[in-house]
């Protein structure tokens, strides 16, 4: 059975994590993905975690990919890389605005070259924009977007990041979804477009109703562990660990203190609607938090997975890999490099009834 993309060819001109992710995205859904490298390769290369003396950072997003290395300074690697696009379906870049046109690749110069290739890019924050020509990572959008600002503990601790390349993989994954969309419009018109997609965007999607409360005059104030919308839901410690736990909804709050054996919590006016219990969160957070630390992890997910009310323990990454009630072991995937050395890393989340994911390549070496 054939996948998804299968016969579909894409060049990735494209460093760090948001543009190869894009790659990543199409290749495991059977794309011929080439990325190109400049000699000295991408610099993630020379960042950890490491196996052996190769990067896994570099490995995770550069899998399933075949390699090429191109001095694009010469006018042969320039050649080359033309070569490569006239024949491509799909590019995917994420250099600053002006650095590829600068070169001969801008839109305008690789619409002439095949008008039906779908070029994409990802950048900070755009050609028309006055930040354009500045250099954009993940912790830098997390920052402007405000990101930053609403995650952590009370409004005068420090801003905190989110733990991982959160705007890096969502600029990365919007660059697909529109790379899919133009593929679409393309079998019927037979003409590529550009795909534009900055990363600020990206950020600004990923803060959903904090964005909406901040239109309307109300700076999101910072939650700690809490639901926004919720209460009670919030990280409770255990005896020997840590659970979080969403009783907020009306019917979740009833079963928790059921639950509990703590009823007489249900005849509270400040806890009778959800509304009214996010007005009092400490005094909802106090019912559970006084029968959890008495009780095991184990003891409070089966309290109140039994009762229907959403829970979980709050997994290390170690820990979330070996949970057998997960199966991430069956969402991974394991690959070489030229070398042997062997990684593993998560494989596409996607799963379609008709069309496999394919691991078909290792990881694309300098050589």
């Amino acid at each position: 059975m054939a996948a998804a993309l299968e016969g579909l060819k894409v060049v990735e001109f494209a460093r760090y994590i948001s543009g190869p992710y894009c790659g990543l995205i199409l290749a495991d859904l059977g794309a011929e993905v080439i990325k190109v490298e400049t000699p000295g390769g991408d610099p993630s290369r020379r960042e950890g975690p490491w196996v052996g003396d190769r990067s896994g950072y570099f490995a995770q997003m550069n899998r399933n990919k075949r390699g090429v290395v191109l001095d694009t300074r010469a006018e042969d690697g320039k050649a080359e890389l033309r070569r490569l696009l006239g024949e491509a379906d799909v590019f995917i870049e994420n250099f600053r605005p002006g650095i590829l046109s600068a070169m001969g690749f801008g839109p305008e110069e690789l619409e002439q070259l095949n008008p039906r290739l779908i070029s994409a890019s990802v950048s900070g924050f755009g050609s028309d924009s006055p930040l354009g020509d500045r250099a954009a990572f993940d912790c830098i959008l997390q920052s402007l977007s405000g990101l930053a600002w609403t995650t952590g503990g009370a409004d005068d601790d420090e801003p905190l990041l989110i733990g991982t390349y959160l705007v890096d993989v969502a600029a990365g994954l919007t660059a697909a979804i529109g790379v899919l969309a133009a593929l679409v419009q393309r079998a019927g018109d037979e003409l590529g477009q550009h795909v534009d997609v900055t990363m600020v965007d990206a950020a600004l999607a990923m803060l959903g109703v904090e964005a909406i409360a901040a239109t309307v005059g109300e700076d999101p104030p910072r939650m700690r562990n809490h639901d926004r919308t919720s209460a009670p839901a919030n990280a409770y410690q255990a005896s020997d660990g840590w659970i979080y736990v969403h009783a907020g909804p009306d019917h979740f709050w009833q079963r928790a203190m059921e639950v509990t054996d703590q009823p007489h919590a249900l005849e509270l006016p400040e806890l009778a609607t959800e509304s009214a219990r996010v007005e009092n969160r400490e005094l909802g957070d106090g019912f559970l938090a006084s029968w959890i630390r008495h009780h095991t992890v184990a003891e409070g997910i089966e309290a109140f997975s039994s009762a229907g009310v959403p829970v979980a323990k709050i997994n290390t990454v170690t820990e979330a890999l070996a949970d057998p009630e997960l199966g991430i072991a069956e969402r991974m995937t394991t690959f070489t490099d030229g070398d042997g050395n062997e990684f593993t890393a998560p494989l596409s989340p996607l799963r379609l009834s008709r069309s496999p994911i394919i691991q078909r390549h290792g990881v694309p070496d300098l050589d």
